[in-house]
């Protein structure tokens, strides 16, 4: 599995919904990771009539709402990517190549993006993928009514967009319908980017306007026809489903290419079970492995371990504003957590080194930036990010008018007490005991933090709560598997992003998001240095801190074939999947 490609409806908007709970390890440790394997050659022969066994660790449930424009949590794309592919076909550096499900062209001197489907391309129930299916996920991501947390400052970037956004246009004029295979996109300027998936100027999915039209905006994410009986495009289509736990996917015979195995099935293991479950023979491939898992079952004969570095980052994030009635971040003047030396203080309390060394188990290591170091020279290297530093951390607050009292614990500046609710969802027991590591950590230095209601929480409620702004805690435990485009990163944090679960906004900010997709940007150079800044200033900021990078992993059986994570194939992986037993 390529698990940033597979995950890449997620993130194309510039993330992939938050997948919390990442454990990971020092960079001392990190060295063996690079050992592992992109590809599992198999040259037995493959056998009909077999069904291909999945398990994905993870210690939650899918949501199960089969749209890439209306999901939000990392369980549904894992579990959904056997029928949601991307339309576009990308080579190993994730720039848009011909040969995919559509092709586009970009024409720099009339601003627009020419997107022609290709006749390949149908629906599971025969219907062909037509130019207006394009449009109509555009019109889902821009309609209020739809609940959708997709839509960006890129896709605003579009003619017309923002004027349906706001309601006062039926259609988006920038949305240009040639042919019924012919869409072109006219955009207000031309970005560097843009030919780059995951960039988000372009969204790359498609959904059935024959089947849905019907159904209001408001009441699509709810819908049987995304919850029980969704439409894909991609090679295999749902038979039938467990809702939160397992799938069973059939062939979609209307796919150009005929999948290699009968059936497919995929269920949820939790990360406790996940290893003992692969000891079993109990999958042919377990999917999102977490470190722990990885080194249980990494000896195994009859497995063999594929990985790359991830582009993946894990953070604490700390709550500094609230939304405004359109759904913009805007600063909370009254929060208790806006004072910067207070937020790096705790960064600098915090011994994430020591803790990836306990539990890492040689995939991750502590982060330098918000920008993965998958992403090679875009990642600045020169960049620390925080280390433990207990001494410093509470020269900051000593400094900053926070008094130790007779219990160890600090006041506030304005001698207030201070108390910080922190929210983190409930994972594995590694994970928890990180987290309570941390706060010890923060307690000798002076500072109380509490989890929310005392426990941890259940992740798609928590999902909900920093996606819709509620303001009932301080600080989270989060991470993104972010858009294959570097500079998208910072996109993230921007003041329209739904994303931006701190509300984080300041003039310095915005200017830095804008110049990477400025036309200065077009000159690589200029985009990068302006990238350095923007790590630069985010890690000076700490309003969300970079905590650990890490590898992903999958098992796969010695009875697979043609199981790769290279990003080049992605778009036909699961149909080209065998077993040879």
């Amino acid at each position: 599995m390529n698990k940033t490609r597979i995950a890449k409806w997620m993130v194309t908007v510039s993330v992939t919904a938050a997948v919390l709970g990442g454990l990971v390890a020092s960079t001392k440790t990190a060295q063996a990771a690079p050992k592992l394997k992109l590809e599992y050659k198999n040259d037995k022969s493959a056998k009909k009539d077999a069904t291909l066994r999945i398990g994905y660790a993870d210690d939650g449930s899918f949501k199960g709402v089969f749209s890439p424009e209306l999901s939000n949590d990392a369980a549904t794309s894992e579990v959904s990517q056997f029928g949601t592919v991307g339309l576009f076909k990308v080579d190993d550096n994730y720039k848009f190549v011909k040969g995919g499900l559509a092709d586009v062209d970009f024409d720099r001197e009339n601003k627009t993006a020419t997107i022609k489907v290709s006749d390949k391309a149908n629906w599971s129930d025969g219907q062909p993928v037509v130019a207006r299916d394009l449009v109509f996920a555009y019109e889902i991501i821009a309609n209020k009514e739809s609940g959708s947390a997709r839509y960006t400052d890129q896709l605003a970037n579009i003619v017309g967009m923002e004027e349906y956004h706001a309601g006062k246009a039926d259609a988006i004029s920038g949305l240009e319908v040639k042919d019924d295979k012919t869409l072109v996109v006219h955009f207000k300027e031309m970005a560097p980017t843009m030919g780059t998936s995951g960039a988000g100027y372009i969204w790359e999915y498609a959904e059935p306007y024959h089947y849905l039209k019907d159904v209001a905006m408001k009441d699509l994410a709810s819908n049987d026809k995304l919850r029980k009986e969704p439409l894909f495009y991609g090679p295999f289509k749902i038979k039938k489903m467990v809702q939160g736990e397992s799938i069973e996917w059939v062939p979609n015979t209307y796919y150009s290419q005929k999948p290699k195995v009968k059936k497919l099935t995929v269920e949820t293991v939790s990360t406790s079970q996940a290893a003992a479950a692969v000891k079993a023979g109990k999958y042919d491939i377990l999917l999102n492995q977490t470190p722990q898992v990885y080194d249980a079952v990494k000896n195994e004969k009859d497995f063999v371990q594929l990985g790359k570095p991830m582009l993946y980052y894990s953070y604490m994030g700390f709550r500094v504003g609230t939304v405004d009635k359109d759904g913009n971040s805007v600063m909370d003047k009254t929060a208790v957590t806006k004072d910067r030396a207070l937020r790096q203080a705790m960064a600098y309390a915090m011994n994430i080194d020591q803790v990836q060394e306990k539990f890492g188990y040689g995939l991750s290591y502590r982060a330098n930036t918000l920008v993965p170091a998958a992403f090679g020279k875009w990642n600045d290297k020169h960049a620390t990010g925080y280390k433990l530093n207990m001494k410093k951390a509470k020269a900051l607050l000593d400094e900053a008018g926070y008094k130790v009292q007779k219990d160890g614990y600090r006041t506030q500046p304005n001698g207030k007490k201070l108390t910080l609710t922190l929210m983190a969802n409930k994972s594995s027991k590694n994970f928890e005991a990180s987290v309570k590591n941390y706060i010890q950590q923060w307690k000798e230095l002076g500072v109380r933090v509490k989890l929310m209601n005392g426990r941890f929480q259940e992740f798609n409620s928590m999902s909900e709560k920093l996606i819709s702004g509620a303001k009932d805690f301080d600080i989270w435990m989060g991470a993104w598997s972010t858009s294959s485009e570097p500079t998208d990163v910072a996109a993230n944090y921007s003041k329209t992003s739904a994303y931006n679960f701190g509300h984080f906004v300041t003039k310095e900010n915005t200017e830095l998001i804008n110049s990477l997709s400025s036309e200065k940007a077009f000159d690589e150079n200029y985009r990068r240095k302006q990238l350095y800044k923007w790590q630069e200033y985010m890690n000076k900021e700490a309003f969300i801190v970079p905590m650990t990078f890490t590898h992903s992993t999958i098992s796969v059986s010695k009875d697979v074939k043609g199981m790769t994570l290279d990003v080049s194939d992605s778009d036909t992986l699961w149909s080209n999947v065998a077993l040879t037993k």
